[in-house]
């Protein structure tokens, strides 16, 4: 045994060792049981960013370290509303134009997941999780990154939400429109949300916004005034009266510095520390600031409508200079692998900021990078192809640009001008005389021309050595004979330019025509090749023919192609005539006119001055409605033909008929009051008809549970008005009498007025009335041998104004006055029997009244202690029911509590291993004194009687 135990020494150190080990296992499990398990999430970083191009319907992908765009995904239409969510390996694109969601698996680009949402809905990435939010039914769902499909079972709020983020460890946290701040984790294990208890914010509501932190959020609530700091491991709240209007949170941040635009101030609020500050970013020329970025410990604050990005230091003030956006478009701003990208709604150009402030320009390849359709496994790439920007408007034409450019062929017409048909008199033939290029100096040409075309005949030079016309000969037929139509005026009517090629022998004269009847000849100088010809009617095909004169001879004429003027101006139609107005009793009006004599789209109809009302073009009357009343009221007809109008003279003078104005002096009284039936006189003053006859008035009355309502044609009525067993006859009030007159086109202003009613006189007492509220006894002296009585007196009002005197009535016997409004009243002491009570009242119109009775036991004298004054002898009081059971007090269990709040996981681990070292001690004292007997004598002995003294109690 003792080979077992080992020595003393040595079980001490057992002992000891075994208290270490029970401590060090109640720490452990008071540590479990205190902190759990904490999740690990690890950020994946891909070194690319995605940016959105709205203008495209395109995401592109950047690497920020090489400044290159890789390539591009079309995951909607032009003109998309893209938001991207990326974090965490995870990529998810929304068009709020659409409402669609695509998921893009980043291993291979593909879409793998798509919904569409009726709803707006947001989507939020965070802790390696996405949830799907839809703010206006308070839905969050926890999604697969890859298909968008639900995971479990959404969580509803039960409410419209103002706004929900995601902190970095996955824990969304949503506010609704109320003000409730909620906590929902999904519990991937267990495939269900974790739903915290809603925590109501003072001064949350629906314009307060999230900021999301590394855990918890910072809240911008502009409803309230006030800033909070929610499950960052401290609760902060700060006032800040000038919170106010619309706030926009940076996306993530820091707990320390938690920024916030407010673009209606020009300001920026920032939660730096436990500070609140307030830049004004609008004097450093930020006007309207966005949502700001944390990077690299500074502030970047986008500015809407100014091109560029301030950057402030935590203390508020400007730590370098702006980030000027290309294009100077509006800026929008992405923290992502460890740099600032600055990217604007076209996605044509973006920015990079390294964490030193440096900065480059990076193109996001829209002329460039592949395009791929993330949907089409098959498909290729293909280029970016940007959609057409909106024509610039066309510059006005300078007056040398109508001259052909240097090298080209002058027989050409300009661009636009009509092709001569094949046989045209002016057409040319080959080998025939080439046509000289318009705008060749007028008059013959001097000197020999340095060539000719094939074919053409050299003419016989003269003795003189010039070439010399025959006198009698006809001047040489014009050529090449154009028309280029100018601009028609209003009316219509174009000037039309004709130029030609002079012919040989030279003209006097040359004389143009035209081909339509009624346009006179313009005749100009032999040397002149063009000429105006003004004044072609518009929508007419005319054909220009141009011929010499030279005295009495005339050359054949030259003609142009064809052209046709443009279209003729629409023309205003002529306007209706003898419009009349017949106002009638309702309020409407009929006007008729006699029809225009062109055709017309349709009449406008309507006051002169005022809104008109449409009809078709074949109508010749139209009754108005809802028109505003008035006397001397005109009207117009406007004939209306392709946009144009022209009115008619204004019809005579009408009065337009209107509700009735409301009544004057309206006037209420009480009459009489007979019974439950009050008699109630109104008066008022006839008001302004408006142009039709009252047709009657309508009289109302309501209050003190009562109402009704008459009619009468009348200024005055005399309204009976039943009011029993409500209040308005039981304690009087206010009675609201109203008066609406009406006529025929409808019911004019109500006026109201009060009377007052007085609550009806008590009744007299009466016999039988309950005055007597009950008889009690009272606990008599010890030495007292009767028992007290006394009794409650509660009259209802009539006995309680009564003037007349009361008298107590104790066993049929008058007992003395007493009080008519009531009270406590002595009636003696009796020794047993019954005691009957009740009041009379004197005097009451001449006779005595007397109330409803109460009787009650006197109890035996016996149920109190008696001392007998006469003996000195003192008795008990006896039991009311004999053989009552003694009362047995039974103690309650004694039930240890144990200490709450933080001190309890330590105190209940020291408890635990100082019972367990005395179980240990107690043990190891039990071992040992078995042992040490054995030792000191090996003889056993009997053991002790449990009866038998011992050395210490004496025999």
């Amino acid at each position: 045994m003792r080979r077992l135990l080992g020595r003393p020494g040595d079980r001490q150190r057992g002992f000891a060792e075994a208290g270490v080990a029970v401590t060090g296992a109640a720490l452990v499990l008071g540590a479990a049981l205190g902190s759990g398990v904490a999740s690990t999430v690890v950020t994946m970083s891909d070194g690319v960013t995605w940016l959105p191009d709205d203008q495209t319907g395109q995401v592109v992908q950047i690497n920020p370290g090489t400044g290159r765009a890789e390539r591009r995904l079309q995951v909607a239409g032009p003109g998309a509303e893209l938001d991207i969510s990326q974090r965490d390996g995870v990529l998810v694109v929304g068009d709020g134009r659409t409402g669609s969601l695509t998921s893009i698996d980043l291993a291979t680009l593909l879409a793998s997941g798509q919904r569409t949402s009726g709803e707006p809905a947001r989507v939020l990435v965070g802790g390696g999780l996405v949830y799907l939010v839809t703010p206006g039914s308070g839905v969050v769902r926890a999604v697969d990154p890859l298909t968008l499909k639900d995971l479990g079972t959404p969580h509803r709020v039960g409410g419209a939400l103002a706004d929900a983020v995601v902190d970095a460890r996955g824990t969304v946290w949503v506010v609704t429109a109320g003000g409730d701040l909620q906590q929902v984790t999904w519990k991937p294990a267990d495939e269900r949300f974790d739903v915290g208890e809603p925590r109501p914010v003072r001064g949350a509501g629906s314009g307060t916004r999230l900021l999301p932190h590394e855990r918890g959020v910072t809240l911008f609530a502009p409803d309230g005034g006030a800033v909070l700091q929610v499950g960052v491991g401290r609760d902060l709240a700060v006032a800040v009266p000038d919170l106010a209007g619309e706030v926009l949170p940076a996306d993530s941040s820091p707990t320390d510095l938690a920024p916030a635009g407010v673009p209606g101030r020009s300001a920026v609020v920032m939660l730096a520390g436990d500070r609140i500050l307030d830049v004004g970013v609008g004097a450093l020329g930020c006007e309207r600031p966005g949502r700001p970025a944390v990077f690299a410990g500074l502030v970047y604050v986008p500015c809407t409508g100014a091109g560029r990005v301030v950057v402030l230091r935590p203390d508020g003030t400007r730590a370098r200079a702006d980030v000027v956006v290309p294009g100077g478009r509006d800026p929008r701003l992405l923290v992502d692998d460890g740099r600032l990208v600055v990217h604007t709604e076209d996605g044509a150009r973006a920015v990079v900021v390294e964490a030193d402030g440096s900065t480059r320009a990076i193109d996001t390849g829209r002329s460039g990078a592949p395009v791929h359709d993330p949907r089409d496994t098959a498909a290729g790439p293909s280029a970016a192809v940007p959609p057409q920007r909106p024509q610039q408007p066309t510059q006005p034409q300078r007056p040398d640009q109508g001259a052909p450019p240097p090298g080209a062929d002058p027989g050409v017409p300009p661009v636009g001008a009509p092709e001569p048909p094949p046989g045209a008199p002016d057409a040319p033939t080959p080998g025939g005389t080439p046509t000289l290029p318009v705008g060749t100096p007028t008059g013959a040409p001097t000197g020999e021309p340095t060539g000719r075309p094939p074919g053409t005949p050299t003419p016989t030079p003269t003795p003189t050595g010039t070439a010399t016309p025959t006198p009698d000969a006809p001047p040489g037929r014009p050529s090449a004979v154009v028309a280029t139509l100018g601009t028609p005026d209003a009316a219509g009517l174009t000037d039309v330019t004709v130029t030609w090629r002079a012919g040989t022998p030279p003209a006097d004269d040359h004389v143009v025509r035209t081909s339509v009847a009624g346009v006179a000849p313009v005749e100009v100088g032999g040397g002149a090749t063009t000429a105006t010809v003004r004044g072609v009617v518009c929508g007419t095909r005319v054909t220009f023919s141009v011929e010499a004169v030279a005295g009495a001879e005339r050359s054949a004429a030259a003609t142009s192609a064809a052209v046709t003027t443009p279209a003729c101006p629409p023309q205003a139609p002529a306007a209706p005539t003898g419009v009349t107005a017949v106002a009638g009793g309702d309020g409407s009006v009929t006007v008729s006119w006699t029809a225009s004599r062109t055709p017309v789209d349709a009449y406008l109809v309507g006051p002169e001055g005022g809104s008109t009302t449409t009809t078709s073009g074949d109508a010749t009357s139209l009754v108005l409605r809802d028109l505003p009343p008035g006397a001397g009221v005109r009207f117009v007809v406007q004939a209306q033909r392709e946009g144009l109008t022209a009115a008619s003279a204004p019809s005579n003078a009408v009065t337009v008929a209107g509700p009735p104005g409301g009544v004057g002096g309206l006037a209420a009284a009480l009459a009489g009051r007979a019974g439950d039936v009050l008699t109630v006189d109104v008066s008022w003053g006839a008001p302004a008809d408006n142009g039709s006859p009252l047709s009657g008035y309508a009289v109302a009355w309501s209050g003190g549970g009562t109402g009704g309502s008459t009619t009468t044609a009348a200024t005055g009525a005399t309204l009976s008005v039943p009011c029993g067993g409500q209040p308005l006859c039981t304690d009087g009030g206010t009675l609201t009498v109203t008066v609406t007159p009406a006529n025929g086109v409808g019911a004019g202003p109500a006026a109201s007025t009060g009377v007052s009613v007085p609550a009806p006189p008590l009744p007299p007492p009466a016999d039988g009335d309950s005055v007597v509220a009950y008889v009690h006894y009272g606990t008599p002296g010890l030495g007292d041998p009767d028992v007290p009585m006394s009794a409650q007196l509660s009259p209802p009002a009539s006995w309680a104004a009564h003037q007349g005197g009361c008298t107590l009535v104790v066993n049929g016997a008058a007992a003395g006055s007493v009080s008519c409004s009531g009270g406590a009243v002595h009636l003696g002491s009796f020794s047993g029997g019954s005691v009957t009570v009740a009041v009379r009242a004197e005097n009451v119109d001449g006779r005595t009244v007397t109330s409803a009775s109460v009787t009650e036991q006197v109890p035996p004298r016996n149920t109190w202690a008696y001392c007998n004054p006469n003996t000195g002898i003192c008795t008990q009081p006896v039991s009311i029911t004999p053989g009552d059971p003694d009362v047995v007090v039974v103690p309650l269990p004694w039930t240890p509590r144990l200490p709450v709040g933080p001190e309890r996981p330590p105190l209940a681990a020291a408890g635990a291993g100082l019972l367990l070292a005395a179980g240990a001690l107690r043990a190891a004292r039990l071992r040992t004194r078995p042992a040490a007997a054995a030792t000191d004598d090996a003889a056993p002995t009997a053991p002790p009687s449990p009866h038998a003294p011992t050395e210490e109690s004496p025999a």
